[in-house]
Parts: structure tokens; sequence; C-alpha cells
């Protein structure tokens, strides 16, 4: 999992091409979640131009918008054109576990931000048909743990959301820095960023992202701290 590359140019593309390199020479994944703030701007060269790092990485990659990922004037016609609108919000399953990726913008809004009406009505079908038992992650771009910096203004309505359901992790960006907080049996969890062009937000060295295995209906993560190489 990793959030915030905040991707500019092609120097963003080889600092992503040696972070890709270090999570391939790791333990094995199936495939990367990113929580958001893909671009800087919202511009589709922007945008690209992450999809064609993470297309030469190789491994199957799920993204949510950010509010960088709107342009100043309010459009995300770039994102809609590099990524497609089946990235909004969005399931998929993968054994035995289902993940939703749900989009917590208001478009370039950066704090008290709430989650629109779409994205929470789209929550509330995609759950009809998911069984109660079955494990569920959750990722998108704005902070739900309780007390965290940024957190989205109606976090406690969207975990609401969940009761009665096996929510076992929310993976969140924007706030960069390495935070976790528990909503029932839930773990909600933002990550220091992996970008070339921004800093961390909780004062620590190392940007990185989470490397995290799923298993018996658990999941458990570590931070993974990356420093490029030149």
């Amino acid at each position: 999992v990793l959030n915030d590359p905040h991707y500019v140019d092609d120097d963003c593309g080889a600092y992503l091409a040696q972070a890709f390199e270090q999570m391939l020479s790791g333990p094995q994944f199936d495939f990367v979640l990113v929580c958001g703030d893909i671009a800087t701007a919202g511009g589709k060269s922007e945008l690209a131009g992450f999809k064609r790092a993470t297309e030469a990485f190789g491994k199957p990659t799920y993204v949510v918008m950010g509010n960088h990922d709107w342009t100043e004037g309010g459009s995300r016609d770039g994102w809609l054109e590099v990524y497609g609108e089946e990235t909004i919000n969005y399931r998929f399953d993968h054994k035995g576990w289902t993940f939703l990726g749900i989009d917590s913008t208001e478009g370039t809004e950066w704090q008290e931000v709430t989650m629109q009406q779409e994205a929470s009505d789209w929550l509330r079908r995609a759950r009809a048909d998911i069984a109660r038992t079955r494990p569920l992650v959750c990722f998108t771009h704005t902070p739900l743990g309780e007390g965290v910096e940024l957190r989205l203004v109606n976090a406690d309505s969207v975990l609401e959301l969940f009761s009665g359901h096996n929510l076992r992790h929310a993976f969140c960006g924007h706030l960069h820095g390495l935070t976790e907080r528990r909503h029932g049996s839930a773990v909600l969890t933002t990550c220091r960023c992996l970008s070339r062009t921004r800093e961390t937000h909780d004062g620590g060295d190392g940007k990185g992202y989470l490397l995290c295995r799923a298993s018996d209906g658990a999941m458990a993560y570590e931070f993974v701290p990356f420093g490029p190489r030149g």
C-alpha cells in the first residue's frame, strides 16, 4: 500500500521505478493499493506518467482519487481519461477478501473534507450483497481514524456504514505520516508518502510503503522505508 506519490515529471518516474524495484526484491505480494494524490495538479500528463510507471512495474495496481487528482478548476477529466469512471468507487475480490476503493474527495478541498453523497450511496449498495462474515478492506484518500489530523468530517458516518460487516482494515492517505487507530475490530491507518517531491508530515526520516499480509481473516502490516539511490 502506498499513498501520495504526487507525480510531476519523469524524475518522479525514475524515483518510483527504484521503489518498485525494491518492492519486487522483497517478499512476494499480489498487488498494490494507491491511496490518492497520484498527481500534483491533476493534469493528464502527471496521471498518465504515474500509470506508465505502474504498468512498467508489472503488478496489478488499484487506485483511488485524492484532492490533488482534481485540477484547480475543479475538473477530474484527466482522471476519467487516464483511469476511467470505473475507478471512482469500486470493489474487487481476492482470495476470500473484498476490497473497496472509495472516493473520499470533495474536489480540491484538502481540509474539512466531507465524503460526498455519491460515494456513501455507492457503499450502501455495495455492502448489500457482501456476506457479513467476509473480511473487508477499504482504501481511500482522506483519513478515517479518530483524532487523526485532516480526518474526514463525516468519518463516523462512513464507518457506521460498515456496521454489521467484517471490516478488518482501512488504508488512507492525505496525511503523510504513520498513524494507527482502532474502530471495533478494524485497524485504520495512514502512511508516510512515497513521493520525490513532498515531505512527510510526522517528522519521520523515511518515506516508504506498507507491506501487508492477510491470513485467517486477519491483516498484518509493516512500514517499509525507501531511500532512492543517487
